[in-house]
């Protein structure tokens, strides 16, 4: 749906609009009078002829004309025939401020369920219900009531989504605190019919909306944030998203180790590494990652420099920058010899370089040292720390840094202690010039830090395109796995995985205890066993294996027993019999999984496995498909790569055929995807480098 008529309306009805505008339903129609809206106004309510110098008419077919927009503020029971109305008359768009429906339960739910119905009926999109309104500063646009339109927000290129109609505009008053300019803002409620991700698609088309952020307690179509995401990287539109209200995963998953580490929280994670979206934690980080934004500049990697007054404020941005993942490393001889003739000779030409208060005595020398900073290819952006310089001084400082910011395509980031009442001028230049300012050098430091990692995400998901995820099609597994109500025993899982190229232990199913030694032998010993049942979940506590048998006196009497324990662990589990496995010696143990959730579709894990799964929780996430170079990024996340990277002496593991088995995942979790709802794979030995990898262990549960 095209939003556009919703931002810029050339007409809008107020649907219950009051003469009161103390009320909710008095005010929308006084915030478009104060803020001079250009478009045409029209009250509805039978009880009056004008409200607020408008013309009032009895009800919505009385208007003259169709307004491109209605906002409606009747009671909750009235909604779906105001509604109704409304598609009658042919209104496009409705902000619906009523409470009273979902977030109350009950008949609220069906009354909201009504409205979207009809809504969809007449293509309206409707903002809301249980919100407060929308602004859109270019278009004077000021449809909504509450404190927040009391205030004319400054223009800029800040188009924010909040589900939290008050929150969400406290978030845009900081940001506008912090000097970034808005384009939009929308407090999306209820989301009835339109969401967050229908907003930021929107803005991802407007060409004014440059940086996109949202506010996000949950969504109902999540899946599609991955591709809203993606569109945006590859449209140079970062998306900032402060997700809150993660939910743990259900109790009803306790038997999968997937399933418990992957929550609400993991798999939104997934979606913003593998979409190039910004997480942010607070209102303020929001603001500083908007404000670095504003600048249009991303670094070409990780290198950065900076460039001081004071000693202590060079460290702290150092130390920040590399915790953040970015390199400050020593300048170049080149460089150096530049910046020789500049500062002066008690400097001590390091990264970060402290120029002290010489900065003050030679007009030229900052000019001149952002010119040999900034020509320098191995340096890929810079915070300037400039400390507390007022009047004249921070005027010709601020210019020097905003010609330099200019002339070259090189992100700056600066901090300044000076307050704004002694620095008006340069405060202003900065603004102007788009230039990053920050009150502390930590928060200039993460702030440039972050800009490399999303010039690494765009890298990143473009690169995707030349390597799309594999794909593998097995109807008649697909076929075999339909309707399929219990788990599938360990055997069976790993015949699933077989089919889809990822490398098993071998092994053989027995139901007699001549039948195990029989495979015994024929495998090889060692051996181990292991009851087979769907009913039987976690068989080392029911005693159903045993391990490292040696011979086929070994294996009958273990078969005995493990039937035994079987029997009086779950008396009416239903047994298939024992698995025969061979038994494998080294390598390291992983878990890889998969969680096919009811709002992202499936999603793939990988960590390190064994006992220390659930303990460590040393795992990662994306949402299926992954392609390669994605895939390759996950093994390589994990706090415990050393183990497989060949960290003190041990062997390099078998990275390739790892990368393979976690690819082959995943194209069974897109085939699979109407049938499994659960897999582990736990453990996954991973051999040395050439050995290959073997699945253990396997459990699948269908999807219910």
């Amino acid at each position: 749906m095209d939003l556009s008529r919703l931002f810029n309306p050339a007409s809008i009805a107020v649907i219950g609009a009051s003469q009161d505008e103390r009320t909710i339903s008095g005010q929308p129609i006084k915030y478009l009078r104060k803020h001079a809206f250009q478009g045409r106004v029209y009250a509805v309510n039978p009880k009056y002829t004008e409200v607020g110098g408008y013309p009032c008419f009895a009800d919505i077919a009385s208007l003259p004309e169709t307004p491109d927009l209605a906002m409606m503020a009747v009671a909750a029971a009235r909604v779906p025939a105001m509604i109704e109305a409304c598609g009658r008359k042919g209104i496009r768009f409705v902000i619906l401020f009523t409470a009273g429906f979902a977030e109350v339960g009950g008949e609220g739910i069906r009354l909201q369920d009504e409205l979207a119905a009809t809504a969809r009926r007449y293509d309206i999109g409707i903002v809301g219900p249980n919100c407060q309104g929308i602004i859109s500063t270019a278009n004077d646009v000021y449809a909504g009531f509450g404190g927040p339109y009391e205030f004319r927000y400054k223009a800029g290129p800040l188009s924010l989504v909040s589900q939290s109609g008050g929150f969400g505009f406290a978030v845009a008053n900081m940001a506008e605190d912090a000097g970034v300019g808005l384009r939009h803002i929308v407090s999306s409620g209820n989301e009835a019919v339109l969401g967050v991700l229908d907003f930021i698609d929107y803005f991802i088309d407007d060409p004014d909306s440059e940086v996109l952020a949202a506010y996000v307690e949950g969504l109902k179509d999540a899946r599609r944030l991955l591709e809203v995401g993606r569109r945006a990287l590859h449209r140079r539109k970062p998306i900032l998203v402060w997700k809150v209200g993660n939910s743990e995963a259900g109790a009803n998953a306790a038997a999968s180790h997937t399933a418990n580490l992957g929550g609400s929280a993991a798999l939104y994670e997934a979606v913003f590494k593998q979409a190039g979206i910004v997480r942010v934690h607070d209102s303020l980080e929001l603001a500083d990652y908007a404000k670095a934004f504003q600048g249009g500049k991303l670094p070409k990697g990780r290198r950065m420099a900076a460039i001081t007054v004071s000693g202590g404020a060079g460290v702290l941005v150092a130390d920040e920058l590399i915790a953040q993942g970015c390199e400050v490393q020593p300048l170049s001889p080149e460089t150096t010899a530049k910046l020789r003739d500049v500062v002066p000779t008690f400097v001590k030409l390091s990264n970060p370089i402290d120029v002290t208060a010489g900065l003050f005595d030679r007009e030229d020398m900052l000019e001149k040292a952002l010119a040999a900073l900034l020509d320098d290819p191995a340096i890929d952006g810079l915070a300037i720390l400039v400390a507390s310089i007022t009047g004249k001084l921070a005027e010709r400082v601020a210019r020097q840094i905003a010609e330099a910011h200019a002339r070259q395509d090189k992100p700056i980031v600066v901090w300044s202690s000076t307050r704004r009442s002694v620095a008006e001028e340069a405060y202003a230049i900065y603004e102007a010039a788009r230039i990053p300012l920050y009150p502390s050098p930590v928060r200039a430091g993460q702030s440039l830090a972050m800009l490399s990692k999303y010039a690494a995400a765009v890298e990143r998901v473009e690169g995707l395109a030349e390597a799309p995820p594999l794909v593998i099609s097995r109807p008649d597994v697909r076929a075999r796995l339909s309707g399929r109500t219990q788990d599938l025993s360990e055997f069976e899982a790993t015949e699933v995985l077989a089919a889809y190229g990822i490398p098993v232990t071998r092994q053989r199913l027995a139901r007699t205890a001549e039948e195990a030694a029989a495979h015994a032998s024929e495998l090889g010993f060692p051996v181990a066993l292991k009851i087979q049942s769907p009913d039987i979940a976690h068989k080392t506590e029911a005693g159903g294996v045993r391990l490292s048998l040696n011979d086929r006196a070994a294996v009958a009497m273990a078969f005995a027993e493990i039937v035994a324990n079987a029997g009086r662990n779950a008396p009416a589990a239903q047994i298939d019999g024992v698995l025969v496995q061979e038994m494998l010696a080294g390598g390291t143990e992983v878990i890889l999984g998969v969680t096919n959730d009811s709002q992202f579709g499936p999603a793939v894990m990988f960590g390190l496995g064994g006992i220390f799964t659930e303990v460590l929780k040393d795992v990662t996430f994306r949402i299926a498909p992954v392609a390669r170079p994605e895939v390759e990024r996950m093994i390589r996340e994990i706090r415990a790569f050393a183990l497989l990277g060949g960290a003190r002496g041990r062997p390099r593991a078998d990275l390739r055929a790892l990368a393979d088995a976690i690819e082959r995942l995943s194209a069974l979790a897109m085939d699979l995807r109407d049938v499994v709802g659960e897999i582990d794979i736990n453990p996954l030995i991973v051999f040395a480098d050439g050995g290959g990898v073997r699945a253990v262990d396997a459990l699948i549960k269908p999807r219910r």
